[in-house]
């Protein structure tokens, strides 16, 4: 088999020379019939069956090869197109992580200042009325009630 496919590519690089004169001839001439040349070259009808037999099933390979490429061309894209679709759903739940965190953030910055607000006032109220012992004035005279609570 081997010296066949070397001969048909030497057929080829014959024949495409060959056909070129012949074109370029048959195109000045109106001759399109083939020169006695080229009976030398065509293969035996044994041959030339068993060559189209074999291309028929190279074309036969391609298409079934064709097929298969394009089932797992849409195999890509339906995992893809999942892929994505997973993707985009996670993203949706990472962002809505995000804002119930940023919203419990809110809710315990909310009832720390809540707690640490009346403690500042308290904290400050006493912190007044220590100064007035200290400074040895009366509370009353600087707005403060005189009492001091003791925690």
């Amino acid at each position: 088999m081997e010296p066949l496919y070397q001969a048909v590519s030497i057929l080829t690089k014959v024949n495409t020379f060959q056909g070129k004169k012949m074109v370029e001839s048959g195109l000045q001439s109106g001759d399109f019939s083939l020169p006695q040349s080229w009976a030398s070259c065509i293969l035996p009808p044994a041959d030339l069956e068993i060559l189209q037999q074999k291309v028929a099933g190279v074309q036969r390979e391609l298409e079934d090869f064709k097929k298969e490429a394009l089932r797992a061309i849409h195999c890509l894209e339906d995992a893809f197109c999942e892929m994505n679709g997973a993707l985009a759903q996670q993203e949706g739940q990472a962002a809505r992580m995000r804002l119930r965190e940023e919203e419990d953030r809110g809710i315990v910055r909310s009832k720390v200042l809540t707690f640490l607000l009346p403690c500042k006032k308290q904290l400050r109220e006493h912190c007044r009325r220590l100064e007035c012992l200290l400074l040895g004035q009366s509370c009353e005279a600087l707005g403060t009630p005189g009492k001091i609570q003791a925690h």
